[in-house]
């Protein structure tokens, strides 16, 4: 086995090392078209990507999941192809994520530090495109960036409007949920008769292993349990199949992408992060949007984030067939939802 992953890695050393050099019209069509630029901060260099109406004066800017994560791919998917056609929506990569370059050192790698580069990418947006109507658009841990971006409540006067997808805004006890939903959806697969031998020892598993980020292995390890579960997609073939093919055709070389990844997993500390008493210093139109099924951030967490945002004008959706990836389960009503809160609001 180990063999075989040394072989692999191998391989996509060299793929990537010939794609670094090819230019992104030779590659795939989903990234042609839009405005590319880059944002510069604190030694991080940030891919910036304006896809979809520029003309409406509407951007929602979309922060991606992780820490770690990548936004490009998310543009393709069914649900933001509609709305692209009826707002721009600005796509970036967090620092030391996804495609982002520079030499952002390990002690930039700070919640505040991941906020101020949300604030200047805002004033990049409102410069560059003449001051238009902005939206705020998180998921997961794009949720809670975006909620510690507008703690601050000099950052609420240049949004219109908050919309948090399946977002903790606590990520210490989100910890514990997700490991609590883990031991609780298992029980109910052994009650059922359902590979008794291999949840139960799994659930003996967490009883020794009360933290399981405590390392990689640990974590890889739950990540599986929820998987198993149906908490990442309710509805396992909703998940998209990647192929070697899109691996190719990406517009960034991919073993940067998974250096970042594992770059921002050694260097920022994301666990302890509890935004909850500051919550409510949010007072611009919100939208919290939740899947019932939810094991990567359960849903016992959705309703204590609702209550938690000072919004007079605030709204709580539940979708019954979705785990954590709302906008790939079920994009007809996510894009229903979303399109009725910025039509009202921008």
């Amino acid at each position: 086995m180990k063999k075989q992953t040394t072989i692999f890695i191998i391989l996509i050393t060299i793929t990537s090392f010939f794609l670094g050099g090819c230019d992104v019209q030779f590659l795939n069509d989903e990234y042609k078209g839009g405005d590319w630029f880059y944002l510069e901060n604190a030694g991080a260099v940030m891919p910036v990507w304006v896809q979809g109406n520029k003309s409406s004066k509407v951007f929602v800017i979309w922060l991606h999941g992780g820490p770690g994560g990548s936004s490009m791919g998310i543009s393709s998917l069914p649900a933001f192809e509609q709305l692209q056609n009826e707002y721009a929506f600005v796509y970036y990569d967090q620092r030391g994520s996804g495609a982002s370059q520079g030499n952002a050192k390990p002690e930039s790698m700070t919640l505040n530090q991941f906020v101020d580069d949300l604030k200047k990418i805002v004033h990049l947006i409102r410069h560059k495109y003449n001051n238009p109507t902005i939206f705020l658009m998180g998921c997961s841990w794009g949720g809670t960036l975006g909620t510690a971006f507008l703690l601050d409540v000099n950052n609420q006067q240049f949004i219109s409007g908050w919309i948090n997808v399946s977002g903790p805004h606590a990520i210490d006890e989100n910890i514990i949920l997700r490991q609590q939903w883990v031991v609780e959806m298992a029980q109910e697969k052994i009650n059922a008769g359902e590979n008794v031998g291999y949840w139960e020892r799994e659930i003996a598993w967490y009883n020794t292993n009360p933290d399981t980020w405590t390392n990689q292995s640990n974590n890889r390890r739950h990540q599986e349990h929820i998987t198993k579960l149906n908490g990442y997609y309710y509805n396992p073939s909703n998940e998209p199949q990647s192929s070697l093919f899109s691996i190719l055709t990406s517009p960034f070389p991919l073993f940067s992408i998974l250096l970042n990844s594992l770059y921002v997993a050694n260097n920022f500390d994301s666990k302890v992060i509890n935004l909850s008493a500051e919550a409510s210093k949010i007072t611009i139109p919100s939208m919290v949007l939740w899947g019932k099924h939810d094991g990567a951030t359960p849903f016992r967490q959705a309703q204590d984030i609702y209550d938690s945002l000072g919004s007079s004008n605030k709204y709580f959706h539940i979708f019954e067939y979705s785990a954590h990836n709302i906008p790939i389960e079920e994009p007809e009503h996510f894009v229903e939802k979303v399109k009725i809160f910025i039509e009202k609001y921008k």
